[in-house]
Protein backbone atom coordinates (compact mmCIF):
# COMPACT_ATOMS: atom_id res chain seq x y z
CA UNK A 1 0.00 0.00 0.00
CA UNK A 2 1.67 3.36 -0.81
CA UNK A 3 1.66 6.36 1.34
CA UNK A 4 -0.27 9.29 1.31
CA UNK A 5 2.39 12.23 0.66
CA UNK A 6 1.41 13.69 3.32
CA UNK A 7 2.23 11.39 5.73
CA UNK A 8 5.80 11.30 4.04
CA UNK A 9 6.41 15.13 4.77
CA UNK A 10 4.76 15.09 8.04
CA UNK A 11 7.74 14.84 10.90
CA UNK A 12 10.33 14.51 8.21
CA UNK A 13 12.81 16.33 10.23
CA UNK A 14 15.54 16.50 7.08
CA UNK A 15 12.46 17.83 4.88
CA UNK A 16 11.56 20.25 7.49
CA UNK A 17 14.78 21.77 8.55
CA UNK A 18 16.07 21.83 4.62
CA UNK A 19 13.15 24.00 3.67
CA UNK A 20 12.90 26.31 6.26
CA UNK A 21 17.12 26.93 5.86
CA UNK A 22 16.38 27.64 2.41
CA UNK A 23 13.47 30.23 3.67
CA UNK A 24 15.93 31.48 6.12
CA UNK A 25 18.60 31.98 3.47
CA UNK A 26 16.17 33.38 0.75
CA UNK A 27 15.34 36.57 3.72
CA UNK A 28 19.06 36.30 4.72
CA UNK A 29 20.24 36.61 1.11
CA UNK A 30 17.59 39.10 0.33
CA UNK A 31 18.73 41.26 3.48
CA UNK A 32 22.46 41.27 2.48
CA UNK A 33 22.62 42.22 -0.69
CA UNK A 34 22.69 45.94 -0.47
CA UNK A 35 25.90 45.31 1.46
CA UNK A 36 26.96 42.92 -1.22
CA UNK A 37 27.46 39.92 0.45
CA UNK A 38 26.11 36.75 1.12
CA UNK A 39 24.53 35.85 4.41
CA UNK A 40 27.50 33.42 5.18
CA UNK A 41 29.97 36.37 4.39
CA UNK A 42 28.33 38.76 6.46
CA UNK A 43 28.70 36.70 9.48
CA UNK A 44 31.72 35.68 9.03
CA UNK A 45 32.83 39.34 8.94
CA UNK A 46 31.03 39.87 11.88
CA UNK A 47 32.83 37.07 13.55
CA UNK A 48 36.02 38.20 12.55
CA UNK A 49 35.47 41.97 13.50
CA UNK A 50 34.57 40.75 17.36
CA UNK A 51 37.64 38.52 17.55
CA UNK A 52 40.53 40.10 15.64
CA UNK A 53 42.93 37.51 14.84
CA UNK A 54 40.53 34.23 15.33
CA UNK A 55 42.01 31.05 13.82
CA UNK A 56 40.45 29.86 10.46
CA UNK A 57 39.82 26.38 12.51
CA UNK A 58 37.34 28.20 15.21
CA UNK A 59 35.51 30.09 12.29
CA UNK A 60 34.78 26.29 10.93
CA UNK A 61 33.94 25.41 14.11
CA UNK A 62 31.45 28.38 15.31
CA UNK A 63 30.26 28.37 11.57
CA UNK A 64 30.31 24.74 11.74
CA UNK A 65 31.55 24.58 8.15
CA UNK A 66 34.04 22.27 6.68
CA UNK A 67 37.94 24.38 6.80
CA UNK A 68 38.32 24.62 3.09
CA UNK A 69 34.94 26.32 2.83
CA UNK A 70 35.97 28.53 5.47
CA UNK A 71 39.16 29.06 3.38
CA UNK A 72 37.05 29.88 0.07
CA UNK A 73 34.96 32.67 2.40
CA UNK A 74 37.58 34.49 3.23
CA UNK A 75 39.30 34.50 0.01
CA UNK A 76 36.58 35.91 -1.16
CA UNK A 77 36.67 38.49 1.39
CA UNK A 78 40.35 39.06 1.43
CA UNK A 79 39.40 40.26 -2.40
CA UNK A 80 36.85 42.73 -1.25
CA UNK A 81 40.15 43.84 1.18
CA UNK A 82 37.70 43.39 4.51
CA UNK A 83 39.58 41.02 5.91
CA UNK A 84 43.48 40.07 5.90
CA UNK A 85 44.99 36.77 6.77
CA UNK A 86 48.11 36.86 8.87
CA UNK A 87 50.89 33.91 9.72
CA UNK A 88 52.74 33.48 12.48
CA UNK A 89 54.77 30.31 12.25
CA UNK A 90 52.36 27.68 11.73
CA UNK A 91 49.39 29.66 12.88
CA UNK A 92 47.33 31.94 10.97
CA UNK A 93 44.97 34.06 11.80
CA UNK A 94 42.11 36.31 10.04
CA UNK A 95 41.72 39.85 11.15
CA UNK A 96 39.46 42.53 9.67
CA UNK A 97 40.93 45.55 7.58
CA UNK A 98 39.41 49.40 8.34
CA UNK A 99 37.02 48.70 5.38
CA UNK A 100 35.77 45.47 6.60
CA UNK A 101 34.61 47.69 10.29
CA UNK A 102 32.92 49.38 8.32
CA UNK A 103 31.13 47.11 6.02
CA UNK A 104 30.88 45.07 9.41
CA UNK A 105 28.92 47.62 11.17
CA UNK A 106 26.35 47.92 8.00
CA UNK A 107 26.22 44.22 8.55
CA UNK A 108 25.14 44.83 12.19
CA UNK A 109 22.35 46.69 11.31
CA UNK A 110 21.17 44.33 8.60
CA UNK A 111 21.27 41.42 11.05
CA UNK A 112 19.19 43.67 13.60
CA UNK A 113 16.53 44.10 10.69
CA UNK A 114 16.81 40.65 9.88
CA UNK A 115 16.14 39.42 13.56
CA UNK A 116 13.47 42.01 13.80
CA UNK A 117 11.62 40.75 10.58
CA UNK A 118 11.89 36.86 11.52
CA UNK A 119 10.19 38.30 15.15
CA UNK A 120 7.56 39.71 13.13
CA UNK A 121 7.09 36.48 11.59
CA UNK A 122 7.12 33.96 14.08
CA UNK A 123 7.48 35.67 17.61
CA UNK A 124 10.42 36.71 19.75
CA UNK A 125 9.65 33.52 21.86
CA UNK A 126 9.48 31.16 19.42
CA UNK A 127 12.74 32.96 17.72
CA UNK A 128 14.38 31.87 21.00
CA UNK A 129 12.98 28.48 21.96
CA UNK A 130 13.32 27.21 18.18
CA UNK A 131 17.54 29.22 18.10
CA UNK A 132 17.81 27.28 21.55
CA UNK A 133 16.66 23.92 20.77
CA UNK A 134 18.54 23.86 16.74
CA UNK A 135 21.86 24.91 19.04
CA UNK A 136 21.33 21.90 21.22
CA UNK A 137 20.36 19.98 18.11
CA UNK A 138 23.63 20.70 16.68
CA UNK A 139 25.36 20.40 19.48
CA UNK A 140 23.90 16.37 19.95
CA UNK A 141 24.59 15.77 16.28
CA UNK A 142 28.80 16.43 16.24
Amino acid sequence: MAENNDDILEGNLFFLAAAFSRKLTRQADEVFASVGLSSSHALLLLLVQNDPGIQPSKLAERLHLKPSTITRLVQKLERRELVERESKGRATSVVSTAKGGRVAQEVKDKWRSLNSLQSEQLGDRYVKVLSEMIDKALEAME
